[in-house]
Protein backbone atom coordinates (compact mmCIF):
# COMPACT_ATOMS: atom_id res chain seq x y z
CA UNK A 1 0.00 0.00 0.00
CA UNK A 2 1.76 3.21 -1.10
CA UNK A 3 2.06 6.19 1.21
CA UNK A 4 -0.22 8.99 0.00
CA UNK A 5 0.24 11.65 2.68
CA UNK A 6 3.58 11.22 4.49
CA UNK A 7 3.15 14.25 6.75
CA UNK A 8 -0.22 12.95 8.02
CA UNK A 9 1.37 9.54 8.51
CA UNK A 10 4.25 11.07 10.49
CA UNK A 11 1.81 12.97 12.72
CA UNK A 12 -0.14 9.76 13.35
CA UNK A 13 2.94 7.65 14.14
CA UNK A 14 4.14 10.24 16.65
CA UNK A 15 0.86 9.78 18.52
CA UNK A 16 1.84 6.20 19.39
CA UNK A 17 2.47 6.01 23.16
CA UNK A 18 5.94 4.56 22.64
CA UNK A 19 8.18 2.98 20.07
CA UNK A 20 6.80 -0.50 19.46
CA UNK A 21 7.91 -3.68 17.75
CA UNK A 22 6.47 -2.43 14.43
CA UNK A 23 7.75 1.18 14.68
CA UNK A 24 11.36 2.40 14.72
CA UNK A 25 12.60 6.00 14.92
CA UNK A 26 16.09 7.02 13.75
CA UNK A 27 17.85 10.29 13.01
CA UNK A 28 20.79 9.81 10.63
CA UNK A 29 21.59 6.09 10.43
CA UNK A 30 22.81 5.51 6.87
CA UNK A 31 24.27 2.00 7.23
CA UNK A 32 22.50 -0.06 4.52
CA UNK A 33 23.08 -3.39 6.29
CA UNK A 34 21.73 -2.05 9.57
CA UNK A 35 18.65 -0.76 7.77
CA UNK A 36 18.20 -4.11 6.03
CA UNK A 37 18.31 -6.00 9.33
CA UNK A 38 15.74 -3.61 10.80
CA UNK A 39 13.42 -4.19 7.83
CA UNK A 40 13.54 -7.96 8.42
CA UNK A 41 12.89 -7.42 12.13
CA UNK A 42 10.05 -4.96 11.54
CA UNK A 43 8.35 -7.13 8.93
CA UNK A 44 8.42 -10.17 11.21
CA UNK A 45 7.30 -8.17 14.24
CA UNK A 46 4.41 -6.67 12.26
CA UNK A 47 3.21 -10.17 11.38
CA UNK A 48 3.29 -11.25 15.03
CA UNK A 49 1.51 -8.05 16.09
CA UNK A 50 -1.21 -8.48 13.45
CA UNK A 51 -0.23 -5.22 11.73
CA UNK A 52 -0.53 -4.79 7.98
CA UNK A 53 2.52 -2.46 7.90
CA UNK A 54 5.60 -1.57 9.94
CA UNK A 55 7.55 1.69 9.72
CA UNK A 56 11.13 2.92 10.01
CA UNK A 57 11.19 6.72 10.30
CA UNK A 58 14.29 8.91 9.90
CA UNK A 59 14.30 12.42 11.35
CA UNK A 60 12.77 11.75 14.80
CA UNK A 61 14.88 11.35 17.94
CA UNK A 62 14.15 8.06 19.68
CA UNK A 63 12.96 8.46 23.27
CA UNK A 64 12.08 12.16 23.21
CA UNK A 65 10.11 12.01 19.92
CA UNK A 66 11.62 15.33 18.94
CA UNK A 67 11.28 16.24 15.25
CA UNK A 68 14.83 17.06 14.30
CA UNK A 69 14.94 16.19 10.59
CA UNK A 70 17.51 14.02 8.87
CA UNK A 71 20.22 14.20 6.26
CA UNK A 72 19.35 10.66 5.12
CA UNK A 73 18.05 10.54 1.53
CA UNK A 74 17.00 6.95 1.02
CA UNK A 75 16.14 7.44 -2.64
CA UNK A 76 19.66 8.73 -3.29
CA UNK A 77 21.46 6.27 -1.00
CA UNK A 78 23.76 3.65 -2.54
CA UNK A 79 25.43 0.48 -1.36
CA UNK A 80 28.64 0.43 -3.33
CA UNK A 81 27.60 1.39 -6.85
CA UNK A 82 24.09 -0.04 -6.52
CA UNK A 83 20.98 1.96 -5.69
CA UNK A 84 19.97 1.28 -2.12
CA UNK A 85 16.36 0.33 -2.95
CA UNK A 86 17.44 -2.12 -5.67
CA UNK A 87 20.08 -3.64 -3.42
CA UNK A 88 17.61 -3.91 -0.54
CA UNK A 89 15.01 -5.65 -2.70
CA UNK A 90 17.65 -8.15 -3.77
CA UNK A 91 18.83 -8.84 -0.21
CA UNK A 92 15.34 -9.30 1.27
CA UNK A 93 13.55 -12.64 0.83
CA UNK A 94 10.83 -13.48 0.18
CA UNK A 95 9.97 -10.41 -1.87
CA UNK A 96 7.86 -8.00 0.17
CA UNK A 97 6.23 -4.65 -0.47
CA UNK A 98 8.48 -1.74 0.52
CA UNK A 99 7.60 1.93 0.14
CA UNK A 100 10.68 4.15 0.46
CA UNK A 101 10.03 7.88 0.58
CA UNK A 102 11.92 11.11 1.24
CA UNK A 103 9.76 14.14 2.10
CA UNK A 104 9.58 17.45 3.96
CA UNK A 105 7.23 18.61 6.71
CA UNK A 106 7.39 21.93 8.49
CA UNK A 107 10.67 22.83 6.83
CA UNK A 108 12.44 19.66 8.00
CA UNK A 109 13.53 16.69 5.90
CA UNK A 110 12.39 13.17 6.76
CA UNK A 111 12.64 9.71 5.24
CA UNK A 112 10.42 6.70 5.87
CA UNK A 113 10.29 3.05 4.92
CA UNK A 114 6.89 1.31 5.08
CA UNK A 115 7.21 -2.46 5.26
CA UNK A 116 4.48 -5.01 4.58
CA UNK A 117 5.04 -8.41 6.23
CA UNK A 118 5.39 -11.60 4.23
CA UNK A 119 2.51 -14.05 4.30
CA UNK A 120 4.66 -16.95 3.04
CA UNK A 121 7.37 -17.28 5.67
CA UNK A 122 9.56 -15.14 8.00
CA UNK A 123 11.46 -12.38 6.23
CA UNK A 124 15.23 -12.72 5.84
CA UNK A 125 17.89 -10.12 5.17
CA UNK A 126 21.12 -11.45 3.66
CA UNK A 127 20.10 -14.98 4.60
CA UNK A 128 19.26 -14.26 8.26
CA UNK A 129 15.95 -13.59 9.98
CA UNK A 130 15.59 -10.85 12.58
CA UNK A 131 12.91 -9.91 15.10
CA UNK A 132 12.16 -7.00 17.40
CA UNK A 133 12.21 -7.87 21.09
CA UNK A 134 10.92 -4.78 22.86
CA UNK A 135 12.85 -1.96 21.20
CA UNK A 136 15.85 -4.16 20.33
CA UNK A 137 16.69 -5.96 17.10
CA UNK A 138 17.68 -9.60 17.59
CA UNK A 139 18.31 -12.69 15.46
CA UNK A 140 15.11 -14.71 15.25
CA UNK A 141 16.99 -17.99 15.69
CA UNK A 142 17.83 -16.95 19.27
CA UNK A 143 14.10 -16.83 20.13
CA UNK A 144 12.60 -20.20 19.12
CA UNK A 145 9.17 -19.45 20.64
CA UNK A 146 8.87 -16.29 18.55
CA UNK A 147 10.04 -18.24 15.50
CA UNK A 148 7.34 -20.90 16.00
CA UNK A 149 4.69 -18.23 16.53
CA UNK A 150 5.81 -16.42 13.38
CA UNK A 151 5.53 -19.54 11.23
CA UNK A 152 2.01 -20.11 12.59
CA UNK A 153 1.08 -16.47 11.92
CA UNK A 154 2.33 -16.52 8.32
CA UNK A 155 0.10 -19.55 7.67
CA UNK A 156 -2.97 -17.64 8.77
CA UNK A 157 -2.91 -15.07 5.99
CA UNK A 158 -6.34 -14.88 4.43
CA UNK A 159 -7.83 -13.29 1.35
CA UNK A 160 -10.32 -11.43 3.54
CA UNK A 161 -7.60 -9.35 5.20
CA UNK A 162 -6.02 -8.11 1.96
CA UNK A 163 -6.80 -4.60 0.72
CA UNK A 164 -9.33 -4.17 -2.08
CA UNK A 165 -9.19 -0.35 -2.26
CA UNK A 166 -6.59 1.82 -0.54
CA UNK A 167 -6.57 5.42 0.70
CA UNK A 168 -10.34 5.97 0.63
CA UNK A 169 -11.93 8.93 2.35
CA UNK A 170 -14.86 8.40 4.71
CA UNK A 171 -17.17 9.60 1.93
CA UNK A 172 -15.55 7.18 -0.51
CA UNK A 173 -16.16 4.34 1.95
CA UNK A 174 -19.88 5.10 2.28
CA UNK A 175 -20.19 5.54 -1.48
CA UNK A 176 -18.69 2.09 -2.13
CA UNK A 177 -19.97 0.14 0.89
CA UNK A 178 -23.50 -0.12 2.25
CA UNK A 179 -23.31 -0.13 6.08
CA UNK A 180 -26.98 -1.00 6.64
CA UNK A 181 -26.45 -4.80 7.13
CA UNK A 182 -24.29 -4.02 10.16
CA UNK A 183 -27.43 -2.82 11.89
CA UNK A 184 -30.37 -4.42 10.06
CA UNK A 185 -28.98 -7.96 10.32
CA UNK A 186 -27.46 -7.72 13.81
CA UNK A 187 -30.10 -5.63 15.55
CA UNK A 188 -27.47 -3.13 16.72
CA UNK A 189 -28.70 0.48 16.93
CA UNK A 190 -27.66 2.60 13.97
CA UNK A 191 -25.14 5.32 14.98
CA UNK A 192 -26.16 8.91 14.44
CA UNK A 193 -22.90 10.00 12.81
CA UNK A 194 -20.61 8.66 10.11
CA UNK A 195 -17.58 8.50 12.41
CA UNK A 196 -19.29 5.81 14.49
CA UNK A 197 -20.27 3.89 11.36
CA UNK A 198 -16.63 3.97 10.20
CA UNK A 199 -15.48 2.81 13.63
CA UNK A 200 -17.94 -0.10 13.47
CA UNK A 201 -16.61 -1.10 10.05
CA UNK A 202 -13.06 -1.08 11.42
CA UNK A 203 -14.17 -3.30 14.33
CA UNK A 204 -15.54 -5.88 11.89
CA UNK A 205 -12.37 -5.79 9.78
CA UNK A 206 -14.12 -4.21 6.80
CA UNK A 207 -11.78 -1.22 6.93
CA UNK A 208 -8.21 -0.55 8.03
CA UNK A 209 -7.09 2.84 9.36
CA UNK A 210 -4.13 3.63 7.07
CA UNK A 211 -2.76 6.10 9.64
CA UNK A 212 -2.89 8.90 7.07
CA UNK A 213 -6.40 10.11 7.84
CA UNK A 214 -7.93 7.73 5.31
CA UNK A 215 -8.98 4.09 5.11
CA UNK A 216 -8.22 0.90 3.22
CA UNK A 217 -11.23 -1.25 2.32
CA UNK A 218 -10.49 -4.93 2.85
CA UNK A 219 -11.69 -7.73 0.62
CA UNK A 220 -13.90 -8.82 3.54
CA UNK A 221 -15.62 -5.44 3.60
CA UNK A 222 -15.97 -5.41 -0.17
CA UNK A 223 -17.36 -8.93 -0.59
CA UNK A 224 -19.97 -8.40 2.13
CA UNK A 225 -20.95 -4.74 1.86
CA UNK A 226 -20.22 -3.67 -1.73
CA UNK A 227 -22.92 -1.63 -3.37
CA UNK A 228 -21.44 -2.88 -6.65
CA UNK A 229 -18.77 -5.62 -6.61
CA UNK A 230 -17.53 -4.56 -10.05
CA UNK A 231 -16.02 -1.50 -8.36
CA UNK A 232 -13.50 -3.81 -6.67
CA UNK A 233 -11.15 -5.65 -9.08
CA UNK A 234 -10.20 -8.32 -6.52
CA UNK A 235 -13.83 -9.53 -6.15
CA UNK A 236 -15.40 -8.34 -9.41
CA UNK A 237 -16.17 -11.89 -10.55
CA UNK A 238 -17.34 -13.23 -7.20
CA UNK A 239 -21.02 -12.26 -7.26
CA UNK A 240 -23.55 -15.10 -7.30
CA UNK A 241 -24.81 -16.06 -10.77
CA UNK A 242 -28.21 -17.75 -11.11
CA UNK A 243 -29.08 -19.64 -14.29
CA UNK A 244 -32.37 -21.43 -14.97
CA UNK A 245 -32.53 -24.05 -17.72
CA UNK A 246 -35.49 -25.48 -19.60
CA UNK A 247 -35.59 -29.21 -18.89
CA UNK A 248 -32.83 -31.35 -17.39
CA UNK A 249 -29.73 -30.22 -19.30
CA UNK A 250 -27.97 -27.06 -20.45
CA UNK A 251 -29.23 -27.10 -24.03
CA UNK A 252 -31.66 -24.22 -23.49
CA UNK A 253 -31.71 -21.58 -20.75
CA UNK A 254 -34.72 -19.71 -19.45
CA UNK A 255 -32.82 -16.80 -17.85
CA UNK A 256 -29.49 -15.81 -16.33
CA UNK A 257 -29.04 -13.27 -13.55
CA UNK A 258 -25.80 -12.12 -11.95
CA UNK A 259 -25.84 -10.14 -8.73
CA UNK A 260 -23.82 -6.99 -8.17
CA UNK A 261 -24.26 -6.46 -4.44
CA UNK A 262 -22.05 -7.76 -1.66
CA UNK A 263 -23.21 -10.94 0.04
CA UNK A 264 -24.58 -9.29 3.18
CA UNK A 265 -26.30 -6.54 1.19
CA UNK A 266 -27.86 -8.81 -1.43
CA UNK A 267 -28.35 -12.22 0.21
CA UNK A 268 -31.97 -11.78 1.32
CA UNK A 269 -33.03 -10.35 -2.04
CA UNK A 270 -31.17 -13.10 -3.90
CA UNK A 271 -32.96 -15.80 -1.88
CA UNK A 272 -36.37 -14.27 -2.62
CA UNK A 273 -35.52 -14.01 -6.32
CA UNK A 274 -34.41 -17.64 -6.34
CA UNK A 275 -37.34 -19.10 -4.37
CA UNK A 276 -39.84 -17.30 -6.61
CA UNK A 277 -38.39 -19.09 -9.64
CA UNK A 278 -37.99 -22.64 -8.36
CA UNK A 279 -40.14 -25.49 -9.67
CA UNK A 280 -43.24 -25.85 -7.49
CA UNK A 281 -45.97 -28.37 -6.83
CA UNK A 282 -49.50 -27.98 -5.49
CA UNK A 283 -50.08 -29.10 -1.90
CA UNK A 284 -52.83 -28.66 0.67
CA UNK A 285 -51.43 -27.16 3.86
CA UNK A 286 -53.90 -26.71 6.72
CA UNK A 287 -56.74 -27.18 4.25
CA UNK A 288 -55.44 -24.40 2.00
CA UNK A 289 -54.12 -25.09 -1.48
CA UNK A 290 -50.60 -23.69 -1.90
CA UNK A 291 -47.83 -23.86 -4.49
CA UNK A 292 -44.80 -25.21 -2.63
CA UNK A 293 -41.21 -25.23 -4.02
CA UNK A 294 -39.69 -28.65 -4.60
CA UNK A 295 -36.80 -27.74 -2.31
CA UNK A 296 -36.88 -26.54 1.33
CA UNK A 297 -35.79 -22.91 1.57
CA UNK A 298 -33.59 -23.62 4.59
CA UNK A 299 -31.69 -26.32 2.69
CA UNK A 300 -31.08 -24.03 -0.29
CA UNK A 301 -30.02 -21.13 1.90
CA UNK A 302 -27.47 -23.19 3.79
CA UNK A 303 -26.03 -24.79 0.66
CA UNK A 304 -25.58 -21.38 -1.00
CA UNK A 305 -24.13 -19.82 2.17
CA UNK A 306 -21.75 -22.77 2.42
CA UNK A 307 -20.63 -22.19 -1.19
CA UNK A 308 -19.98 -18.49 -0.50
CA UNK A 309 -18.02 -19.17 2.66
CA UNK A 310 -15.87 -22.04 1.41
CA UNK A 311 -15.06 -20.79 -2.07
CA UNK A 312 -11.44 -20.25 -3.08
CA UNK A 313 -11.15 -16.54 -3.82
CA UNK A 314 -7.74 -17.00 -5.40
CA UNK A 315 -9.31 -18.88 -8.33
CA UNK A 316 -9.83 -16.04 -10.79
CA UNK A 317 -12.60 -15.39 -13.25
CA UNK A 318 -15.34 -17.43 -11.60
CA UNK A 319 -17.66 -17.12 -8.63
CA UNK A 320 -20.48 -19.17 -7.08
CA UNK A 321 -23.13 -20.38 -9.53
CA UNK A 322 -26.68 -21.60 -8.83
CA UNK A 323 -28.17 -23.66 -11.69
CA UNK A 324 -31.85 -24.57 -11.71
CA UNK A 325 -33.03 -27.57 -13.70
CA UNK A 326 -36.41 -29.23 -13.97
CA UNK A 327 -35.41 -31.98 -11.54
CA UNK A 328 -32.57 -30.53 -9.46
CA UNK A 329 -30.55 -27.51 -8.28
CA UNK A 330 -26.77 -27.44 -8.53
CA UNK A 331 -24.69 -25.00 -6.45
CA UNK A 332 -21.03 -24.75 -7.46
CA UNK A 333 -18.21 -22.76 -5.93
CA UNK A 334 -14.59 -22.35 -7.08
CA UNK A 335 -12.11 -24.40 -5.05
CA UNK A 336 -12.31 -28.06 -4.17
CA UNK A 337 -13.55 -29.38 -0.84
CA UNK A 338 -10.91 -29.18 1.88
CA UNK A 339 -12.26 -32.37 3.45
CA UNK A 340 -13.54 -35.68 2.14
CA UNK A 341 -17.17 -35.48 1.02
CA UNK A 342 -17.86 -38.51 3.24
CA UNK A 343 -16.92 -36.36 6.26
CA UNK A 344 -18.61 -33.19 5.09
CA UNK A 345 -21.20 -33.28 7.90
CA UNK A 346 -18.91 -33.95 10.84
CA UNK A 347 -15.55 -32.33 10.05
CA UNK A 348 -14.98 -28.57 10.13
CA UNK A 349 -12.51 -26.62 8.03
CA UNK A 350 -12.90 -23.29 6.27
CA UNK A 351 -10.81 -21.31 3.81
CA UNK A 352 -12.36 -18.03 4.90
CA UNK A 353 -12.87 -17.96 8.67
CA UNK A 354 -13.55 -14.22 8.91
CA UNK A 355 -16.16 -14.38 6.17
CA UNK A 356 -17.77 -17.39 7.85
CA UNK A 357 -17.89 -15.84 11.32
CA UNK A 358 -19.26 -12.55 9.99
CA UNK A 359 -22.00 -14.22 7.98
CA UNK A 360 -22.96 -16.18 11.10
CA UNK A 361 -22.98 -12.96 13.12
CA UNK A 362 -25.26 -11.42 10.49
CA UNK A 363 -27.63 -14.41 10.69
CA UNK A 364 -27.09 -15.35 7.05
CA UNK A 365 -26.17 -18.95 7.84
CA UNK A 366 -26.25 -21.43 10.69
CA UNK A 367 -23.88 -21.55 13.62
CA UNK A 368 -20.45 -23.00 12.96
CA UNK A 369 -20.71 -26.37 11.25
CA UNK A 370 -24.48 -26.60 11.46
CA UNK A 371 -25.45 -25.54 7.95
CA UNK A 372 -25.10 -28.76 5.96
CA UNK A 373 -26.40 -30.79 8.90
CA UNK A 374 -29.55 -28.71 8.85
CA UNK A 375 -29.77 -29.09 5.06
CA UNK A 376 -29.80 -32.88 5.41
CA UNK A 377 -32.31 -32.76 8.26
CA UNK A 378 -34.70 -30.63 6.16
CA UNK A 379 -34.28 -32.94 3.17
CA UNK A 380 -34.97 -36.04 5.25
CA UNK A 381 -38.02 -34.42 6.84
CA UNK A 382 -39.44 -33.89 3.35
CA UNK A 383 -38.36 -37.41 2.28
CA UNK A 384 -36.39 -35.99 -0.65
CA UNK A 385 -33.49 -37.78 -2.32
CA UNK A 386 -30.17 -37.24 -0.56
CA UNK A 387 -27.98 -34.47 -2.00
CA UNK A 388 -24.83 -35.30 -3.90
CA UNK A 389 -21.50 -33.68 -2.94
CA UNK A 390 -19.04 -33.63 -5.83
CA UNK A 391 -15.51 -32.31 -5.29
CA UNK A 392 -13.22 -31.91 -8.29
CA UNK A 393 -9.77 -30.37 -8.63
CA UNK A 394 -10.99 -26.79 -8.93
CA UNK A 395 -14.58 -26.75 -7.74
CA UNK A 396 -17.12 -28.08 -5.26
CA UNK A 397 -20.69 -28.86 -6.37
CA UNK A 398 -23.75 -29.69 -4.27
CA UNK A 399 -26.76 -31.16 -6.07
CA UNK A 400 -30.24 -31.00 -4.51
CA UNK A 401 -32.85 -33.25 -6.11
CA UNK A 402 -36.57 -32.72 -6.61
CA UNK A 403 -39.06 -35.13 -4.99
CA UNK A 404 -38.83 -38.73 -6.20
CA UNK A 405 -40.57 -41.81 -4.85
CA UNK A 406 -38.48 -44.63 -3.42
CA UNK A 407 -39.28 -46.87 -6.39
CA UNK A 408 -38.03 -44.21 -8.80
CA UNK A 409 -34.66 -43.78 -7.10
CA UNK A 410 -31.57 -45.42 -8.56
CA UNK A 411 -29.52 -47.84 -6.52
CA UNK A 412 -26.81 -45.19 -6.09
CA UNK A 413 -29.36 -42.69 -4.78
CA UNK A 414 -30.71 -45.17 -2.24
CA UNK A 415 -27.19 -45.99 -1.07
CA UNK A 416 -26.32 -42.31 -0.73
CA UNK A 417 -29.48 -41.66 1.29
CA UNK A 418 -28.66 -44.63 3.53
CA UNK A 419 -25.12 -43.38 4.19
CA UNK A 420 -26.07 -39.78 5.04
CA UNK A 421 -29.00 -40.94 7.17
CA UNK A 422 -26.54 -43.08 9.09
CA UNK A 423 -24.20 -40.08 9.52
CA UNK A 424 -27.02 -37.86 10.80
CA UNK A 425 -28.04 -40.48 13.36
CA UNK A 426 -24.43 -40.85 14.48
CA UNK A 427 -24.09 -37.07 14.90
CA UNK A 428 -26.96 -37.16 17.40
CA UNK A 429 -25.25 -40.02 19.29
CA UNK A 430 -27.81 -42.48 17.98
CA UNK A 431 -27.83 -45.33 15.49
CA UNK A 432 -29.43 -46.10 12.17
CA UNK A 433 -31.73 -49.10 12.04
CA UNK A 434 -34.03 -50.68 9.51
CA UNK A 435 -36.92 -48.81 11.15
CA UNK A 436 -35.24 -45.38 10.99
CA UNK A 437 -34.24 -45.92 7.36
CA UNK A 438 -37.80 -46.96 6.46
CA UNK A 439 -39.03 -43.74 8.03
CA UNK A 440 -36.40 -41.80 6.11
CA UNK A 441 -37.72 -43.29 2.84
CA UNK A 442 -41.37 -42.95 3.98
CA UNK A 443 -41.90 -46.71 3.66
CA UNK A 444 -44.39 -48.93 5.47
CA UNK A 445 -43.21 -51.68 7.87
CA UNK A 446 -43.92 -54.37 5.28
CA UNK A 447 -41.13 -52.84 3.13
CA UNK A 448 -38.64 -54.23 5.65
CA UNK A 449 -36.88 -56.47 3.11
CA UNK A 450 -36.32 -53.66 0.58
CA UNK A 451 -34.55 -51.59 3.21
CA UNK A 452 -32.60 -54.62 4.47
CA UNK A 453 -31.23 -55.10 0.95
CA UNK A 454 -29.97 -51.49 0.90
CA UNK A 455 -28.33 -51.93 4.30
CA UNK A 456 -26.68 -55.19 3.26
CA UNK A 457 -25.30 -53.65 0.06
CA UNK A 458 -24.04 -50.60 1.98
CA UNK A 459 -22.17 -52.88 4.39
CA UNK A 460 -20.75 -54.90 1.50
CA UNK A 461 -19.42 -51.75 -0.16
CA UNK A 462 -17.96 -50.46 3.11
CA UNK A 463 -20.24 -47.45 3.47
CA UNK A 464 -21.71 -48.39 6.85
CA UNK A 465 -20.87 -50.94 9.53
CA UNK A 466 -22.69 -52.76 12.36
CA UNK A 467 -22.55 -50.78 15.59
CA UNK A 468 -21.76 -54.07 17.36
CA UNK A 469 -19.96 -56.78 15.35
CA UNK A 470 -21.69 -59.45 17.46
CA UNK A 471 -25.23 -58.09 17.08
CA UNK A 472 -27.97 -60.25 15.60
CA UNK A 473 -30.28 -59.25 12.78
CA UNK A 474 -33.13 -58.36 15.11
CA UNK A 475 -32.88 -54.73 16.27
CA UNK A 476 -29.54 -54.36 14.46
CA UNK A 477 -27.95 -50.92 14.56
CA UNK A 478 -25.45 -49.28 12.21
CA UNK A 479 -22.83 -46.50 12.10
CA UNK A 480 -20.85 -44.83 9.27
CA UNK A 481 -17.81 -46.83 8.21
CA UNK A 482 -15.41 -44.25 9.59
CA UNK A 483 -16.99 -44.42 13.08
CA UNK A 484 -15.97 -48.01 13.69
Amino acid sequence: MPIHNPCALLDRLLQEPNESTWLEFKVNNKDPREIGEYISALANAAMLAGRDRAFMVFGVRDGTRDRVGTDVRLQQLKNGNEDFTNWLSRMIEPRIMLDVLDFECGGLAYSIIAVEPSYERPVKFSGSEFIRIGENKKKLADFPEHERSLWIATGRRRFESAVAVSNATANDVIAKLDPEPLFELTGDPRPKNSDEIIRKMIEYGFLLDNLEGRYDITNLGAILLARDVTMFPSIAGKAVRIVKYVGRDKSKSDFEQEGKKGYAVGFTGMMKFLMDRLPKEERYIGGVRRMVPHFPETAIREVIANALIHQDFIVGGVGPVVEIYENRIEVTNPGNSLISTDRILDERRSRNEKLASTMRAFGLCEERGGGLDKTLIEIEADHLPAPDFISSENSMRVVLFAPRAFGQMSKAEKMRACFFHCVLRWLTHDYMSNATLRERFSLAPEEYQAVSAIIAESIKLGRIAPADPDQGKRNARYVPYWAV
